[in-house]
């Protein structure tokens, strides 16, 4: 302990005394500024490595990922390609049935036009044939108009059944037809060629079931409807491809 002098009333006090014993005056702590001043120590900051096997698990579900992705989109991709393959193969199928049923229907058309034309020429020039006499005479006399021997072959029933399944192949053509209206890709030219085929075989089954004209114009008209018919079927035949 040491004396200090109060600097209020100069006595020799303790330095020890928070106020002067003898006047009061109030003494403030000396603080050591220097000494109290706290250290502050800049602690390192540890940065830890990454775990490897939580890596590896992230990288494996990345991977796992991208796998299920693909195998999604390679399955999509194939159903997409058998769902065309399918598409592809029954456009075909339809291709076929429309071709058959025409040219067995035509050919039945065919059969009717050149039998009306030979029962209205035998009429006219009376020419004898076993198969047109039952149409072009009546006894042992040709009919004088051709209308009569035309509507004695028309009415005979064997025709009305001819007539009769022609219509039906009409009908089926057209059905058919309607679902060949959106060829798959690479079949355009077949539907285009079809599409002139039926045009054209509608119009000689419709001649066949309702002949009309003279005989010189009803002839030429067969002719060109027989040989442009043929010539489309024979096109088809040639475009028509192989099921995948």
């Amino acid at each position: 302990m040491a004396l200090i002098q109060c600097p209020e009333c100069n006595k020799e006090i303790s330095d020890k005394v928070k106020d002067c014993p003898f006047c009061g005056f109030p003494f403030e702590p000396i603080v050591d500024l220097k000494n109290d001043v706290q250290q502050v120590e800049i602690a390192s900051v540890n940065i830890a490595p990454k775990d490897p096997s939580k890596i590896k698990k992230i990288t494996t579900g990345v991977i796992a990922i991208v796998v299920t992705l693909a195998i999604v989109f390679a399955i999509l991709i194939a159903v997409k390609n058998n769902n065309e393959k399918k598409e592809y193969n029954v456009y075909i199928d339809n291709l076929n049935l429309v071709r058959e049923k025409m040219i067995d229907s035509g050919s039945k058309a065919e059969s009717l036009l050149n039998l009306t034309a030979r029962v209205w020429y035998n009429t006219i020039f009376e020419e004898r044939d076993s198969e047109t006499d039952k149409y072009t005479m009546s006894g042992k006399d040709f009919n004088e108009d051709f209308n009569i021997s035309l509507s004695a072959l028309f009415y005979a029933s064997s025709t009305q059944s001819t007539i009769s399944t022609i219509e039906e192949d009409q009908d089926l053509v057209e059905s058919t037809m309607k679902v060949l209206q959106n060829p798959p890709e690479g079949l355009e030219n077949c539907y285009d060629t079809v599409t002139e085929l039926y045009s054209v075989y509608k119009g000689l089954t419709d001649l066949a079931i309702n002949p009309s004209g003279s005989l010189q114009s009803f002839s030429d008209n067969k002719s060109q409807k027989i040989d442009k018919f043929l010539e489309l079927f024979n096109r088809l035949n040639t475009q028509i491809p192989q099921k995948k």
